[in-house]
This record gives C-alpha cells, sequence and structure tokens, in this order.
C-alpha cells in the first residue's frame, strides 16, 4: 500500500513489493537515530547535518532521479526540525510496515484526518530494518520525556471554521503568556 517509502529505503527493481536498504540515505539515518541517542535535539541535529553538508532527502531523491512531492528549497542542505522529527517517529526504520494512518473526511471532501495509533495496522518484519528495535524505542522514550506535558484546557468554538480574508488560512487562538498584555 506504500507509494513512496520512507527515506532510506529503495523498492526492488524486479519485486517493486521488496523494500531494499538505499545505504548512502541509510547511513544518514542511523546518524540521525545515533545523534539524538547522544541528547541532541532536533533543531541541533538538523543544524549538524547543514553544516555537515547533507543532502536532505528531496535533494537526495532528485540527485537520484527519484519522482518527490516536495520542491527542492533554494538553500541547499537545509534541514529542518520536522523532517527529523518525520524520521525519528518513522517505525518503519524497525523492518515494520504501519498503513492506514490517515482517511478522509468521505470522497468529497478529502480532509486528511490522522487515526489514532490504535487503529494503525502494523506488519511486523517486513523488509530489512536500517536500526535495532532497542534504539527506536530508546530514542522514542526520549522524545515522550522532552514534550510539553501542558494540557489544552479549552477547545475554540470556532475552530477549523473561520479564514483569514486575505490569504484563506484558517485562525486560532494563541493564549498569551503575559496577563498584562
Amino acid at each position: 500500500l506504500t507509494t513512496y517509502l520512507p527515506y532510506g529505503y529503495i523498492k526492488e527493481k524486479e519485486d517493486k513489493n521488496k523494500w531494499l536498504i538505499d545505504e548512502p540515505a541509510a547511513k544518514v539515518v542511523r546518524k540521525i537515530y545515533n545523534l539524538c541517542i547522544q541528547g541532541y535535539g532536533t533543531a541541533q541535529i538538523a543544524r549538524k547535518l547543514k553544516e555537515e553538508g547533507i543532502m536532505t532527502p528531496t535533494e537526495y531523491y532528485n540527485s537520484i532521479g527519484r519522482k518527490t512531492t516536495t520542491k527542492v528549497q533554494e538553500v541547499k542542505n537545509y534541514w529542518n526540525s520536522d523532517t527529523i522529527n518525520n524520521i525519528l517517529d518513522r517505525q518503519e526504520y524497525i523492518g515494520d510496515t504501519v498503513n492506514f494512518r490517515s482517511t478522509q473526511r468521505s470522497f468529497k471532501d478529502h480532509t486528511k484526518i490522522d487515526l489514532p495509533k490504535e487503529e494503525w495496522k502494523i506488519f511486523k518484519n517486513h523488509h530489512e530494518p536500517i536500526i535495532d528495535e532497542e534504539t527506536f524505542d530508546i530514542v522514542q522514550d526520549m522524545i515522550k520525556s522532552r514534550t510539553s506535558t501542558r494540557v489544552k484546557s479549552y477547545d475554540w468554538l470556532l475552530k477549523g471554521i473561520l479564514t483569514c480574508k486575505e490569504c484563506g488560512k484558517k485562525l486560532s487562538i494563541v493564549p498569551q503568556k503575559k496577563k498584562t498584555k
């Protein structure tokens, strides 16, 4: 069911359902996990990869002739925290295949809805892992311990309904930290 494989994998030419490790990209994935275990945050990892001149996944795909849905950025080797987070969150790197992470509201409304982890379909040991399960679990525990435990105390009544007249983006409330403002 996977159209686009995670960074670090390629499809076998004869059997399109078989995943193979793309070694140059897999080295970068291993490096990201090792840096995270050493205590680097996602922004620090991104900065380190940029300083070392390592290509982003989109740049790498373009260099090997693989199609992507993302545009290449003007700044070369510009890694960001979201890309690092995405790589650190992917269970596929331990050899599992994860399907049905999201769905659509209906065939008319193509709004993407993320499904809870309990509804995902996980197929264990589907392909060769890039990292071991112990490393993945350590990183997941570190990520959970770093994230904020603050609970959102309210849900805005007009959430997702109001949009900006000029740009069309959805409006949201950003609570002020200081009560003097």
